[in-house]
């Protein structure tokens, strides 16, 4: 047997080292893929307070790392037609924005963790009404989608998250009910060229 194992020595240092090679690239794909996930960016777009137009609409960055918020998107689905707007400043007039920026706009940084109100719906649908100058209301609306658009990855990666909100009505009241309970990622290269487009008008 030894000296089966002796003549063989050659060829079964190759199998073996051909294993370890094998072993390793597993242990570095592991690796590899519990930093992408560790870093992802994951932006969270929820409701609080209520279920109806005075529910404060909650942005949470669900990532480790810090994330750039560069707008707020809105979309108002009338049936017939469509209206979006950029409702990213918290102000409707033209006053400068002195003191603490993050009082008259939702633009800035999140941390991993960190949760942002940019406001109530109704106050949100009133800042896109003031941005286009036109009188809308949400009497006509089917459904509000919210997109947060963010930077992230020291500010090399475009990503942000999309939640929609069928609009019900029951008892003379409005209910925003998500189409679902996690928020859509923009993850493609073209949702983010999309999404780059917008942002930059």
């Amino acid at each position: 047997m030894w000296d089966w194992i002796g003549t063989q020595a050659p060829a079964l240092n190759a199998v073996l080292n051909a294993l370890m090679l094998v072993i390793w690239l597993a242990y570095l794909q592991l690796f590899f893929t519990s930093f992408r996930r560790a870093n992802r960016t994951v932006v969270h777009i929820g409701m609080a307070s209520e279920n109806g137009e005075d529910a404060r609409c909650l942005v949470t960055n669900m990532g480790s790392d810090v994330a750039y918020i560069l707008a707020v998107l809105i979309e108002l689905d009338f049936g017939d037609e469509r209206r979006s707007a950029t409702v990213t400043d918290r102000v409707e007039d033209d006053d400068p924005v002195g003191g603490d920026f993050r009082d008259k706009t939702n633009q800035g940084p999140l941390r991993g963790g960190e949760a942002i109100d940019i406001g109530s719906l109704r106050r949100i649908v009133k800042r896109a009404a003031h941005q286009m100058d036109e009188d809308m209301s949400l009497d006509r609306c089917e459904a509000v989608d919210i997109t947060v658009v963010v930077a992230a990855q020291q500010a090399h990666k475009l990503s942000g998250g999309r939640k929609r909100y069928e609009i019900s009505r029951e008892a003379g009241r409005m209910r925003f009910r998500p189409s679902s309970v996690l928020t859509a990622q923009v993850g493609s290269r073209r949702q983010q060229r999309e999404l780059l487009q917008r942002v930059n008008g």
